[in-house]
């Protein structure tokens, strides 16, 4: 690795606020800066600002549970991340696929469903709730709490290609579901 190719790495490790102390003295100098901090600030605004803009759902149920700028921040320190809205969102939506909360991953997969449809994905997207997804939008637009899981019940969504805008959504019941 040449010199050159160290200072960035070591530029974007500071930025992301990852690896170790630097030992280089430049790298050093920027680490105790107060300007290394203004531009993680200025790169995770306009991460969060992307992901408002192009996960508007998600990005409300986040803010909603107090978890948007954290998760925000975790994402970017933990991945590369790309300078295309498109791609960082996807990306972050993506990562949230591993949440524990049924309902964030559900929603998560709402918009990152329209997000690839808007790319011009030709297939459509199926996407199963355990609540109803309706109900859901709702609260999240109004800023009211979501609804629970519904015990026995499950909802099928199919979003129709090409584009979003069409959206069917069948409740099923079963006595065996829990």
């Amino acid at each position: 690795m040449s010199p050159l190719e160290a200072q960035q790495r070591g530029l974007l490790d500071l930025v992301k606020g990852r690896g170790a102390p630097p030992h280089d003295p430049y790298l050093k100098r920027v680490a105790r800066s107060r300007e290394l901090a203004m531009v993680r600030s200025i790169a995770l605004w306009w991460r969060a600002y992307t992901l408002e803009r192009q996960c508007p759902f998600t990005s409300k149920l986040l803010r909603r549970e107090g978890r948007f700028d954290r998760l925000v921040a975790d994402y970017f320190d933990a991945n590369a991340t790309s300078p295309f809205a498109e791609e960082v969102s996807l990306g972050f939506l993506r990562w949230l696929e591993a949440e524990e909360a049924p309902l964030t991953r559900a929603v998560a997969r709402f918009d990152r469903a329209l997000v690839e449809l808007r790319m011009g994905a030709s297939d459509d997207v199926d996407l199963t709730w355990d609540r109803n997804p309706g109900d859901v939008f709702a609260a999240i637009e109004s800023g009211a709490r979501p609804p629970s899981a519904e015990a026995h019940c499950l909802y099928r969504m199919r979003i129709l290609a090409p584009g979003p805008g069409r959206i069917e959504c069948v409740r099923e019941s079963s006595r065996a579901r829990g």
